[in-house]
């Protein structure tokens, strides 16, 4: 497995929109399109190139038929059974379409960044389900296809996970650079905090607020959440040191969509522009996901033990910090080169020896 390869899929999304009526500017639109049909909704790529993936995939099946679910959240009275089945909701197999484009800066003639646009197919999967904490793995399986349509590849990636939990007080709060601390929340009653975690499971942010639920769709939004940059930006960006953004989750019948409004940040506390991103995930059906489940049962074992690596320092230690680089390399190289191990000889005291070393490595004992 080529691990660089994956960093094609390393996104992270999350937002908060403005919502206006379609008469509320300029009168009714004369021009109408099926969303379904659309792959981008925020665009300027007439005047300006995007940036991120342009693969070309094996187009999937649409599905437009609720989950079971959401059918659940549609009948339930309960509102916190609501919540539980509005998580819940985020279960199954998508396609996933990601924009982010920058909206504005600071100064006067700041040079907007180029869009970034990607898209996978990945299926989400249940790996606790509790009545106060719900975790989602989410795996891409994307199959290649060449100018005729024909499969040239296949490829998984173990992607982002996250966890769910009910009037969460303890919220780890991201801080430059690579440092969590834990804020004692007092006012969480009826809350859902989100804690989302990199590929291999390190730590990324942590926020909380309330679903809402209605006829239409059931959202949650959070309060504003800092999180280090994602890999499209500090790939490529070196003017800025991190995000504080407010995030929007909402479920719909035919799958769910992950909004951001992020503000770009330095370390001094100096604003430098903003973006909006969403993330959508439409149902698909009839998709070939035989290799992702493979993978999965070949390596949940060992990501089970990377999980309780990271969170015996998250649940026991008020402050955490990471080391971004040990030999010059990302704490996923290591990770993924160790479940690649895994798969083949199913060896877990051997792989919780490397798991480990691997997280001693990166764990800061001492940091301000």
């Amino acid at each position: 497995m080529n691990l660089y390869k994956y960093c094609f899929f390393c996104m992270v999304f999350l937002i908060m929109p403005h919502i206006v009526s379609a008469e509320s500017y300029g009168g009714k639109s004369d021009s109408y399109k099926k969303q379904s049909d659309l792959n981008w909704v925020i665009d300027r790529q007439h005047i300006q190139t995007p940036r991120g993936g342009t693969t070309k995939g094996l187009k999937p099946e649409l599905d437009s038929n609720p989950s079971e679910y959401y059918i659940k959240l549609s009948k339930s009275k309960n509102t916190k059974d609501k919540d539980r089945y509005a998580i819940l909701s985020m279960i199954g197999e998508f396609r996933s379409n990601f924009e982010f484009t920058e909206m504005f800066g600071s100064e006067f003639d700041y040079q907007l960044d180029s869009p970034y646009k990607s898209w996978g197919t990945e299926m989400v999967i249940p790996l606790i389900v509790e009545e106060n904490l719900i975790s989602l793995q989410h795996i891409i399986m994307m199959h290649f296809t060449g100018d005729k349509g024909e499969i040239i590849q296949s490829h998984v990636v173990k992607h982002w996970r996250q966890d769910w939990k009910f009037e969460d007080k303890n919220i780890f709060t991201y801080q430059p650079d690579m440092k969590w601390v834990n804020v004692i929340q007092n006012s969480v009653k009826g809350t859902w905090s989100q804690s989302v975690y990199q590929v291999d499971d390190t730590p990324r942010y942590e926020s909380y607020g309330k679903w809402i639920h209605g006829d239409g769709g059931s959202k949650w939004i959070s309060k504003i959440t800092p999180r280090p940059l994602p890999r499209r930006e500090f790939s490529v960006r070196d003017d800025y040191d991190f995000l504080s953004g407010v995030n929007k989750i909402t479920i719909l019948p035919w799958g769910w969509v992950m909004e951001e409004m992020n503000d770009k940040i330095t370390k001094n506390n100096n604003y430098v522009g903003s973006e909006y991103g969403i993330a959508r995930y439409q149902k698909i059906k009839n998709y070939d996901f035989d290799e992702a489940n493979k993978y999965w049962k070949s390596t949940k074992e060992y990501w089970k033990e990377v999980r309780l690596s990271w969170n015996k320092k998250l649940d026991n230690e008020s402050v955490v910090c990471t080391n971004k680089l040990v030999d010059s390399k990302p704490s996923y190289v290591f990770y993924f080169t160790e479940a690649d191990v895994f798969a083949k000889d199913n060896n877990l005291s051997l792989a919780r020896e490397n798991i480990k070393n691997i997280t001693a490595k990166f764990h800061k004992k001492n940091c301000g």
